[in-house]
């Protein structure tokens, strides 16, 4: 099966960190998990004696809901494995004796010597 990768999203991770616990609840700090799917639709886990999972159709939908007026903030995950094979393919490619050539002056003294040793 070919996938059409236009538009395609990669899926995210996030919490929910609650600084100040209106309900008496379910505390402060790292209080829930979640995935934002493909599809935009979320879903969230608690962290709690009781946890629970819950669907819904967008990461606003979960603010509006959860956030009590900026009490608990939707932290992003970061994607290190992401990062990294994105660093990993510009090491790869990247060329410094090329980059020299195209950026240096040619009638620069450093411009000279990278030709005359090229």
């Amino acid at each position: 099966m070919i996938t059409n990768l236009i538009g395609f999203k990669k899926m995210k991770m996030f919490y929910l960190n609650r600084v100040e616990d209106e309900s008496g609840i379910s505390g402060t700090g790292r209080v829930a998990q979640g995935f934002i799917f493909d599809n935009g639709k979320v879903a969230v886990t608690w962290l709690s004696e009781h946890p629970s999972v819950t669907v819904y159709d967008s990461i606003g939908e979960v603010r509006a809901i959860h956030g009590h007026g900026g009490k608990t903030e939707v932290i992003m995950e970061p994607d290190y494995k992401r990062a990294y094979n994105e660093v990993a393919s510009f090491v790869s490619n990247f060329n410094l004796l090329e980059n020299m050539i195209e950026r240096l002056p040619i009638d620069s003294q450093a411009g000279k010597l990278i030709k005359e040793n090229k």
